[in-house]
């Protein structure tokens, strides 16, 4: 027998690859996500305090209990939102296609990065359609494209600089990206925008390829763009990538839904 008849097949590395790509997306959301949760939990946490306190004390007052009431109710929402954001990172998660606001599903995948910004020094700058957008796609596909572009483009800054407090003068190269979700020509566009230099020109027409990374030192496979194009194909959908005069943009097409949600 050959020693080849013990290696994989094309479609079984594939799937072993975008598997390997949807873990390393759950590792980097992770740190970032518990922060996130943290926060309903702190807020509902010193609303019901101070309502026991009230209430031991005799002192509580029904406007004052409503207003607090509420204000755990919508930190329940948001850590709800949360939750089902993380969930559709998990490896059972059922990519079945439904109707779904992509802008809400955008909002939710950018949340729960928040520490990747204020961790990579980045600005992030969104803009979203005021039209009632849907959409028919697996929203756990959709979620993971959202963060493997974003990610992606945080990824191409580099390390976080060291700013000395006492050069206020000091010039640093502007470290942002610009996230936007627009319908155009009747379909839904998500770009990614950002301000890191770019890749070479090389690399721009190969960069949805397997493998192919500006890293030199190896830290990144060049697996991210390539998965996000198979899942766009997945999706009925086209993912493009150009030179800006800063850095990249990545933009995803989708067609827009027939019926709303």
């Amino acid at each position: 027998m050959s020693d080849n008849d013990d290696r994989p097949s094309a479609e079984e590395l594939a799937r072993r690859l975008e598997y390997s790509a949807r873990l390393a997306s759950v590792g980097k959301l992770a740190s970032s996500a518990a922060h996130e949760m943290n926060q309903p939990l702190n807020v509902i946490r010193m609303a019901a305090f101070n309502l026991r306190r009230a209430v031991e004390k005799g002192t509580l007052e029904t406007e004052s209990a409503l207003a607090k009431f509420d204000r755990i109710d919508t930190q329940i929402s948001r850590a709800a939102r949360l939750v089902g954001g993380m969930k559709s990172f998990s490896p059972t998660s059922k990519d079945t296609p439904t109707t779904i606001d992509p802008c809400q599903g955008i909002g939710t995948a950018l949340e729960l990065m928040a520490k990747r910004f204020t961790a990579a020094d980045v600005h992030l700058e969104s803009s979203f359609s005021e039209d009632e957008v849907v959409v028919n796609t697996s929203p756990s596909l959709f979620q993971e494209v959202v963060v493997h572009l974003v990610d992606n483009a945080i990824e191409a800054y580099g390390e976080a600089p060291h700013r000395d407090p006492l050069a206020a003068n000091e010039e640093e190269p502007p470290r942002w990206i610009k996230v936007s979700g627009t319908v155009v020509d009747g379909k839904f566009v998500l770009t990614v925008e950002d301000a890191a230099g770019g890749l070479a020109p090389g690399l721009v027409d190969r960069a949805l390829l397997p493998f192919v990374t500006s890293a030199e030192d190896g830290s990144h496979a060049g697996l991210g763009l390539s998965v996000c194009n198979s899942y766009a194909e997945a999706m009925a959908g086209d993912l493009a990538l150009q030179g800006t005069e800063l850095g990249t943009l990545v933009s995803l097409s989708l067609p827009l839904a027939e019926q709303p949600i």
